[in-house]
């Protein structure tokens, strides 16, 4: 049973957002914190030379990351199947993968009410204004703290949509680790500052958009075919279904030969070509 239910639709439609603690627990947790500490390097490894991006003291890493275990956390059944309501279509493509750090010193948005950051993340990620009746022509993102977040460690703050852009009712994201964030790009949020002395904030997320909405997206994975090896033996773990999600034609398509196919194999370790020579694929992805 899906732990992403028709209420949590409803409530990310009323509210802009839904908060779910303890969504990753236990081994699997553990996992990703450990992967995700490979990709993003901690306060005392970058202490003496912070990185800048983002304001500043803080790290922005997109795909590929090279890390199998986070790769395939994007392929969570409950997650996808979500994202498929909220779009209004089985049609869906992953559109940006990322991993965020925050480090002390860091500014943000500002503190409390101060809504100097406020935004929505729209005109980066779509052509198209925002559309305030058609929810499917945002984008949804799943936004994961694998480790705690305190109230000094620039936590989003994020607008319930009933009140508008009124900082005063700001929700910060102060979380334990293994808690889910879902919100969409049209969700109006900030940043804030990192006031602590030491430590991080490590966050790590993905979104999906909808298939046919070629005007969306933020950073794109399409040029990393080659040169990315885990990123390679990732789509070539995945069924021809699974692939869809990651913007390969589906099963059937005119572009499948026996010429291509042994190509695919060559790119990408594990591909089955016979997914491709019996006509379309059924199933989930």
């Amino acid at each position: 049973m899906s732990r992403l239910t028709d209420a949590h639709i409803e409530q990310l439609d009323r509210e802009g957002f839904l908060i779910i603690p303890d969504f990753i627990t236990g081994d699997e947790l553990k996992r990703l914190q450990e992967a995700q500490r490979r990709v993003l390097p901690t306060w005392e490894e970058v202490r003496d030379k912070p990185p800048q991006d983002q304001a500043g003291n803080s790290l922005l890493s997109c795909f590929p990351h090279e890390e199998m275990d986070l790769y395939q956390a994007t392929m969570g059944e409950e997650s996808i199947a979500f994202a498929r309501k909220w779009l209004k279509t089985d049609a869906i493509h992953m559109r940006v993968g990322c991993l965020i750090a925050r480090y002390p010193g860091h500014q943000g948005g500002g503190k409390g009410s101060d809504d100097s950051g406020l935004h929505i993340d729209n005109g980066n990620n779509s052509l198209l204004p925002m559309s305030e009746d058609l929810r499917e022509f945002g984008q949804i993102g799943f936004w994961i703290h694998l480790e705690d977040v305190a109230a000094n460690q620039a936590p989003l703050r994020l607008i319930p949509k009933m009140h508008g852009k009124d900082m005063t009712q700001n929700v910060p994201l102060v979380c334990t680790g293994g808690t889910l964030c879902i919100f969409t790009n049209y969700s109006w949020h900030s940043a804030s500052s990192y006031t602590r002395a030491d430590g991080q904030r490590f966050t790590w997320g993905y979104s999906f958009g909808r298939a046919d909405h070629c005007w969306e997206g933020f950073r794109h994975y399409t040029q990393h075919g080659k040169g990315s090896p885990v990123f390679q033996a990732f789509i070539g773990s995945l069924t021809a279904k699974q692939r869809e999600l990651w913007r390969f034609p589906a099963a059937g398509h005119p572009y499948y030969t026996e010429q291509t196919l042994a190509l695919l194999e060559e790119q990408y370790p594990g591909w089955n070509s016979d997914e491709y020579r019996i006509g379309p694929s059924e199933g989930a992805g």
